[in-house]
């Protein structure tokens, strides 16, 4: 099928480094902003949001690489 199923996401989310894979499911799941992620991990601001656009990047490289192996798959 078409549709990305929930473990098929949460499989690509364990390929995230831990640290990215926290803060993409604080800012995305749980809305927390970049101040607020920053104080709870004792990160940088900077660093958060640097690590949430390295996860969303692998994350859509991981979905495009999976879009593209269902689509070869028919």
């Amino acid at each position: 099928s078409e549709e990305l199923q929930v473990q098929d996401i949460l499989k690509m989310m364990d390929q995230l480094p831990e640290l990215q894979r926290t803060i993409f499911n604080m800012y995305e799941v749980e809305g927390y902003n970049h101040e607020e992620i920053a104080e709870m991990l004792n990160i940088p601001e900077g660093t958060s949001r640097t690590y949430l656009m390295r996860a969303k990047k692998k994350l859509q490289s991981l979905y495009l690489a999976h879009h593209e192996h269902s689509m070869l798959g028919r």
